[in-house]
């Protein structure tokens, strides 16, 4: 990914989180299952390959965090019509 595009996509991701958590934007359900549960995953010790054994205990972290950045790409492009539409309105 170029450094700008990273940047913008960095960018309209915490603007998303923000106003979801203010209560500007409604995220969908799944995304916030989706999200929650991919970072306790992460997070915890409790995994489907053990994280000690080296590279292969971290393949299914990494596909679990790939499946969340997948949904949030989804949801900000969700975000980004709701945006519009917020300032259509204006």
């Amino acid at each position: 990914m170029q450094r700008g595009l990273r940047n913008v996509f960095t960018k309209t991701m915490w603007c998303m989180v923000r106003d979801a958590f203010n209560g500007h934007y409604s995220m969908s359900f799944l995304s916030y299952l989706l999200l929650v549960g991919g970072v306790l995953y992460v997070v915890f010790p409790f995994d489907l390959i053990s994280d000690l054994i080296p590279v292969i205990g971290w393949i299914d972290d990494g596909a679990v965090i790939y499946f969340i950045v997948k949904r949030l790409q989804k949801e900000m492009q969700r975000y980004n019509r709701f945006k519009v539409m917020e300032r259509k309105r204006y």
